[in-house]
């Protein structure tokens, strides 16, 4: 956005070629709706003129009628004055017809382009297989920009853009008029409204450059305000009373980004009042200089009104001329954020001749030597991780918060790719399958796990959603998690709208998890990871639960994740991760005997139930 610093040359090929991308979406969105708003507004620019013509001619027919007037311009006396009126009249209509249209066929593109657009940027966020554009800052900058002002960028560019045209049309009629008065009048009335077009142009720029850079303060203007009005954070809202201190964080947040507005406006006013007063003195010695020359006989009362209305609306059409012209700077601005974001490309490379993920797995998965930071972050979360989940093996991944458990299923399911090292797939790197199949063989079921506005049968099916209307896999999903007692339960069985947002049923977050759990049992997989997935059920609940997914799961590739140790000590494997590196490896009793750091916690665990008890 430094573009004050560019060549101009630069800056105008920048802008055209973001104007012509801008009314492409236009057009392709509403080529027939374009067409008709082009010609309603292209007719509106010529109506203005054509109205002071036909009321000079009928003031003068009725002044001549009157005896005011000693001749009548032999133009006008070629038709009688009922023409004159019936044609002003129809013009005036005309104009008045016009309005209505224009505003339908702008409402008509408006409606059309945001939802082409939402649905543009909706395809390209599908296009980023990673979660990198979701986790820059800087892009989240850009979705916010196209989301809250880019995506209508064309339609105001479209509308303001025709409208200046329009205004441009309009005072080059008026000033042709004004040139048969005085070949000075023109001149002079430009020159006078030149200050003021100035202003609303400094205006435009800054406020729409203000309006870009505002962005993440925007954001987190958005975010207070969401803490108080969205029912996830009511009950905290509430319970610490801290709905003060982000009504006060908003109303900070609302004064620093509207302050420099707030002076612009005021300082725009004081400079437009003064400029107006210019302008509107120039339109007065316009009408002394023809009351004059009435009086002198060299001009007509007709005239008066002609010459003396295109002063008028010369005056007010540069106004106009420069009110549109400077939306466009603001614009402008927003337009490039939304094509950065329809023209993103891939955050994650994908092979041109990928491989067939194979089915079964024969080797596993193997981490070789893998580092990861995350973008943005100079630390590593994961260093040197070798690691192999062999097929038909429970491995259990622990340890402390921040260890990066989490982050190493990430890497897994290919949401990200290592910063150094590989991963392997049957002694493939990963970055050489077929990404969605290579999804479609793992089930996972995160901490952070989704919960739907939906049904309950969609909540489940959404692991795979084609099986949306298969009952016997959705119903063998909820038996293996144990969300069918759940479902049971429910008023119209799985069927039932859950959550309050749209009036459904809510669950525990233990019923929650169980159908997040049955997302993981309906696909038919190879790998199951359960990252905490038993977070929000007591210890009893959750051994009965990993006892069950032990036995269910026998002979399967998984991978669980849990901070309660007791609880993976039925796992093959148990790899213990400290400070992003694998510090100890093997079963529990293995380690327990090896009496290393995994041992102590254990003890540490126990001894605090066993006190509790």
């Amino acid at each position: 956005m430094a573009s004050h610093t560019r060549p101009f040359r630069d800056q105008a090929s920048e802008t055209w070629r973001l104007g012509k991308l801008a009314v492409l979406l236009v057009w392709r969105t509403s080529p027939k709706s374009l067409i008709a708003l082009l010609i309603l507004v292209l007719l509106q620019a010529f109506l203005p003129p054509l109205q002071l013509v036909l009321l000079q001619a009928i003031l003068d027919y009725t002044a001549y009628n009157l005896s005011l007037a000693p001749s009548l311009h032999p133009w006008i006396a070629q038709f009688p004055l009922l023409t004159w009126i019936i044609l002003a009249a129809i013009v005036l209509a005309a104009s008045q017809l016009a309005q209505p249209f224009i505003a339908t066929f702008q409402s008509l593109i408006g409606d059309r382009l945001t939802g082409h657009v939402t649905e543009q940027v909706i395809q390209a966020a599908n296009r980023w297989p990673g979660l990198m554009r979701f986790e820059d800052p800087s892009f989240v900058d850009d979705m916010q920009r196209a989301r809250s002002r880019a995506s209508r960028g064309g339609l105001d560019l479209v509308i303001y853009g025709s409208r200046a045209i329009v205004s441009l049309i309009t005072a080059g009629g008026l000033a042709f008029l004004l040139l048969s008065l005085h070949p000075l009048a023109p001149l002079v009335l430009i020159l006078a409204t030149l200050p003021s077009m100035a202003q609303q142009w400094e205006y435009g720029h800054r406020t729409g450059s203000h309006l870009y850079w505002q962005t993440p303060e925007a954001r987190r203007l958005e975010y207070s305000r969401d803490v108080l009005l969205t029912p996830a954070t009511a009950k905290d809202v509430r319970l610490y009373e801290i709905g003060s201190f982000f009504a006060d964080r908003y109303m900070t947040i609302f004064g620093q980004t509207t302050g420099v507005i707030d002076r612009l406006r005021r300082h725009l006013s004081r400079r437009m009042a003064l400029a107006n007063i210019l302008s509107a003195s120039v339109v007065a010695l316009v009408y002394l200089y023809l009351v004059s020359l009435v009086l002198q006989g060299q001009r007509t009362i007709g005239d008066v009104s002609l010459y003396g209305g295109a002063a008028t609306l010369l005056q007010l059409a540069l106004f106009d001329l420069g009110a549109d012209i400077g939306i466009l700077p603001g614009v402008f601005s927003f337009l490039p954020s939304l094509f950065r974001v329809l023209d993103a490309p891939t955050d994650l490379p994908l092979s041109r001749t990928p491989h067939r993920v194979p089915r079964p797995i024969n080797e596993g998965f193997v981490f070789e030597q893998v580092t990861f930071s995350y973008p943005g972050c100079t630390t590593p979360v994961l260093r040197d991780i070798s690691l192999h989940i062999r097929p038909r093996e429970s491995v259990a991944l622990v340890g402390l918060n921040g260890a990066g458990k989490t982050t190493l299923v990430k890497l897994l399911l290919r949401l990200y790719d290592p910063t150094q090292g590989r991963i392997l797939l049957d002694g493939v790197d990963l970055r050489e399958y077929d990404l969605v199949e290579l999804r479609k063989e793992i089930g996972v079921i995160f901490q952070d796990f989704v919960r739907y506005e939906l049904s309950a049968r969609e909540n489940i099916a959404i692991g795979q959603i084609d099986a949306l209307y298969d009952q016997e896999k959705l119903q063998v999903a909820a038996v293996l998690s144990g969300s069918d007692e759940v479902i049971q339960q429910l008023p119209h069985g799985p069927d039932t709208r859950l959550g309050r947002l749209f009036g459904g049923s809510e669950l525990s977050g233990g019923q929650w998890q169980k159908l997040a759990l049955a997302r993981a049992f309906v696909r038919n997989c190879q790998l199951l990871i359960l990252d905490e997935p038993t977070s929000a059920v007591d210890v009893q609940t959750e051994y009965e639960m990993f006892t069950r997914f032990h036995t269910l799961t026998r002979n399967r590739m998984t991978l669980l994740i849990s901070h309660r140790l007791s609880t993976v000590r039925m796992a093959d494997r148990i790899v213990y991760l400290a400070g992003g590196s694998v510090q100890e490896v093997g079963s529990h009793d293995q380690l327990m005997k090896r009496n290393g750091e995994y041992a102590r916690l254990y003890r540490i665990q126990a001894a605090q139930y066993l006190g509790h008890n």
